[in-house]
């Protein structure tokens, strides 16, 4: 069971433009971190914004493997509970 998403998000152009502002967002962050301002707001939301970015970017590189669009089409289909 998967969480759904809008379409637009899984476009590979999109889900790489989400990740570069999520990286955006951790530097903010850990920047603050490294300047001496050790906050657990900057701790969450630094490491979080990490999180997000790997997220993003392994679903855009999933869009942009040449065998993405082979496996989606060859998924088999779930069986209706009797």
């Amino acid at each position: 069971m998967a969480l759904p998403l809008p379409a637009f998000v899984l476009r590979p152009l999109t889900a790489l433009v989400i990740a570069a502002v999520h990286l955006y967002l951790a530097a903010t962050h850990l920047a603050e971190l490294t300047a001496g301002n050790v906050e657990w707001t900057h701790l969450w939301k630094g490491f979080g914004a990490l999180a997000g970015a790997y997220v993003f970017a392994a679903l855009a590189s999933r869009r942009m493997s040449p065998r993405a669009s082979t496996m989606l089409r060859e998924q088999p289909a779930l069986a209706e509970p009797e």
